[in-house]
């Protein structure tokens, strides 16, 4: 009877917390210390490159979409491409990481045989959104290489608005 007792016990308490964890969810908001979701405006950059040439399609002033905000990360260690802001003393004054947008990799069902998992793909359109205080001069895009050391690709000049 106790043990019958204990498991119902038991069960109750895993309800009660599982009701908690649900509301934690819905009341999470995306938040990055470099860009703050809660303004309504930032500096939004879309870039065209191709992983050797880039190009400025676009840019303004204006609130950025959550998508866009999602993928504008400080450099990690698995950011093959960065991309730095500089004013017009060329002294950073913030880096972004982009990943690799010009890799695919191909590793499920029906690749198994192959003796490539990467494929390069054609140009891409990254976006970056940064904090309306941060007034940039330059957009250098890097690239790292085998030691770990960023060389530069691209410089694109921007106009302050």
């Amino acid at each position: 009877m106790v043990r019958i007792f204990f498991i119902l016990f038991s069960f109750s308490f895993i309800e009660a917390n599982d009701d908690s964890v649900n509301t934690i969810d819905q009341d999470r908001v995306l938040y990055k210390l470099h860009v703050d979701p809660l303004i309504n405006e930032a500096r939004i950059y879309k870039i065209i490159g191709d992983g050797k040439s880039f190009q400025l399609q676009q840019s303004y002033v204006g609130k950025p979409q959550k998508r866009d905000l999602k993928k504008t990360n400080l450099v990690t260690k698995r950011d093959r491409y960065i991309l730095k802001f500089t004013d017009s003393d060329n002294n950073t004054l913030m880096r972004l990481g982009i990943g690799d947008p010009f890799t695919a990799y191909a590793q499920h069902i029906g690749y198994e045989d192959s003796e490539r998992f990467s494929f390069q793909v054609g140009q891409q359109e990254i976006s970056a959104v940064i904090p309306i205080q941060i007034t940039p001069s330059n957009l250098i895009i890097e690239k790292r290489d085998i030691n770990d050391v960023f060389n530069e690709i691209s410089i694109i000049n921007l106009d302050i608005q």
